[in-house]
C-alpha cells in the first residue's frame, strides 16, 4: 500500500519540477541556508526541530535543517514526528504504507521499526486515520527528498498525546531503536500561532531556549504557563528526552522567523524555528 500525497496542491506545488524549484527557491532566499552553514558544524545529528507550513511560507527556515542533514553521516531511518491537527487515530499513530509518494517520488517505510516500536511501547499503535490527511509528517518529505544525498527510509508518527509523559514514553522506545538502527528524529513543529511578531519572538525565543538547553520539563511548563501555542510539544519533547539520554550535546538554534518576515503582515504571524541537535 502506498501512502499518496495529502496536502500537495495545497502546501506545496503537485508539479514535480515547480516543487524541486521551490525548494531550491526558499534555499537561496535571504532567509534561506544556502552558503550560511558552518563548515565546522558537526556532521553527526541525533535529530532536527523543523517547521511544517506551506513551503512558501516556512521552506526557508526548513532548509536550515534539511541542509544541515545533508552533511550527516548516513542514516538508515528518519523518525518524523508530527502533530495530529485533525484528532484522527490513536495516541501515537504509525503507517501500515509500504511507502510515502510526493511529486518528487516515493519513499519506503522502515516498516522494522514500525514493528520494533509497536513491540517497544505501548503507547504505538498502526492507524492510518491519522495520516490520511495530516501534513505534518508529509511536508517534511520533499526536503528530504530534495536535499539527503543517501538512500534512506521513513517512520512517520502523527502524535495526538502531546504530554510530556507521552514524550518521554516514546523516547525510551526510540532509544531502543536506535541500538539497531542509525536514526534522527524530525520533530516537526511550528511555534506560536496567530500572535503578533514582537509577542511571538519573545514567546518563542524563551520555549526555544529550554528546547536548546534540554530541559524538556521547563519547556511544558514554559507552553503552559506563557500560554504559547506550539502545536508539535510532544515531538519536541521526545527528541529533547532521546538527546538527554545519549548524553549529547546541547541543540542548536539554526534558524528563526515568522511569517510576518515573508509576507510582511506584522500583525498576526506564526513562529518557524528550524534547531539542530548533534550527537
Amino acid at each position: 500500500m502506498e501512502r499518496l500525497p495529502a496536502v500537495a496542491g495545497y502546501f506545496y506545488p503537485e508539479n514535480k519540477n515547480e516543487l524541486a524549484n521551490l525548494i531550491q527557491k526558499v534555499f537561496e532566499s535571504e532567509i534561506g541556508a544556502a552558503g550560511k552553514i558552518d563548515q565546522d558544524f558537526p556532521t553527526t545529528i541525533n535529530g532536527v526541530v523543523c517547521p511544517h507550513a506551506g513551503i512558501i511560507f516556512s521552506g526557508a527556515v526548513a532548509s536550515w535543517a534539511y541542509a544541515v542533514l545533508s552533511l550527516t553521516d548516513p542514516i538508515d531511518t528518519f523518525i518524523i514526528i508530527g502533530p495530529n491537527h485533525r484528532g484522527l487515530g490513536r495516541r501515537a499513530s504509525l503507517s501500515s504504507a509500504e511507502s510515502w509518494i510526493t511529486p518528487l517520488g516515493k519513499v519506503e517505510v522502515d516498516q522494522e521499526a514500525v514493528n520494533f516500536l509497536i513491540s517497544a511501547s505501548s503507547i504505538f499503535s498502526i492507524d492510518d486515520r491519522a495520516h490520511q490527511y495530516e501534513h505534518s509528517c508529509e511536508i517534511q518529505i520533499p526536503f528530504l527528498q530534495y536535499f539527503i544525498p543517501f538512500s534512506f527510509k521513513i517512520c512517520p508518527i502523527s502524535l495526538l498525546d502531546q504530554t510530556f509523559e507521552a514524550a518521554k514514553e516514546m523516547s525510551q522506545a526510540i532509544i531502543k531503536l536506535s541500538q539497531k538502527k542509525k536514526i534522527v528524529i524530525i520533530a516537526s513543529t511550528d511555534f506560536t500561532h496567530y500572535e503578533s511578531d514582537t509577542v511571538a519572538r519573545e514567546k518563542d525565543l524563551i520555549c526555544i531556549d529550554n528546547i536548546i538547553r534540554l530541559d524538556g520539563e521547563e519547556f511544558f511548563h514554559c507552553i503552559h504557563r506563557n500560554q504559547i501555542s506550539i502545536c508539535g510539544p510532544g515531538g519536541v519533547g521526545t527528541l529533547i528526552e532521546f538527546q538527554k539520554n545519549r548524553h549529547s550535546s546541547r541543540g542548536n538554534l539554526l534558524c528563526y522567523a515568522t511569517s510576518g518576515d515573508i509576507n510582511g503582515q506584522y500583525d498576526q504571524v506564526v513562529g518557524y524555528a528550524a534547531i539542530a541537535f548533534p550527537q
